[in-house]
């Protein structure tokens, strides 16, 4: 059995709003384990340094920038697969601006050591284009982010999917629900069913980025 983690990471001075989420998978289902609201960079090395199986890692997070700034080809190709979707163009941000600069940082810095420390496999993934490529309901992709019922809908998709126990009460928040959806993308991503993959460019951008 495979440990999935999803984490939907925030920026380093507010870790209050970061969520891990971790479930046991195999190829039909992903099983909802544990999660963890609130966590700082020492609590989640601590937390995935106690698994004993193999552990996958989905870092809702830009892993990489572009050097010279701008767009990486990887946010520009999935922000023209959300377009095409109907999603918003503006959930897919260039990683170095000013409101994304600092969650990039700590993307960077947490991934880099993970796969120092760990033996995980990490991923870069987006929550909401891994449920809104697949998902028909378009209207909860666009509101599950603001209101809980959009969230039960999503959940009701998933469980459809395979996913199985996750507790209504992670639904409260929109960042534990999405920690749930980047341990969702990574599941589909290290089954080899994404529905975007841009593949890792090391050395620049060392990391695959999947939904």
């Amino acid at each position: 059995m495979t440990i999935y983690v999803g984490i939907d990471l925030s920026g380093p001075s507010n870790t209050k709003e970061t969520s891990i989420a971790l479930f046991k998978g195999d190829d039909s289902h992903l099983t909802f384990q544990q999660i963890v609201n609130g966590v700082t960079d020492e609590e989640i090395y601590e937390l995935l340094q106690e698994q004993t199986d193999s552990v996958v890692i989905g870092i809702d997070a830009p892993l990489s920038y572009q050097p010279g700034g701008g767009d990486r080809k990887a946010d520009r190709a999935l922000r023209k697969e959300i377009i095409a979707k109907g999603m918003k163009s503006g959930s897919i941000m260039t990683p170095t601006m000013t409101r994304m600069v600092y969650l990039t940082l700590r993307g960077i810095t947490l991934s880099r050591g993970l796969s120092t420390t760990t033996s995980a496999s990490i991923v870069e993934v987006h929550p909401g284009a891994a449920v809104g490529l697949r998902s028909p309901d378009l209207s909860s992709v666009l509101t599950y982010k603001l209101e809980i019922d959009p969230r039960h809908n999503l959940k009701a998709f998933l469980e459809k999917d395979g996913v199985k126990d996750i507790p209504t009460d992670v639904l409260q928040s929109s960042h534990s629900f999405d920690a749930c959806l980047a341990a969702y993308a990574a599941w589909k991503w290290k089954q080899d069913k994404s529905e975007f993959l841009y593949p890792a460019e090391p050395p620049f951008h060392p990391f695959p980025v999947s939904c």
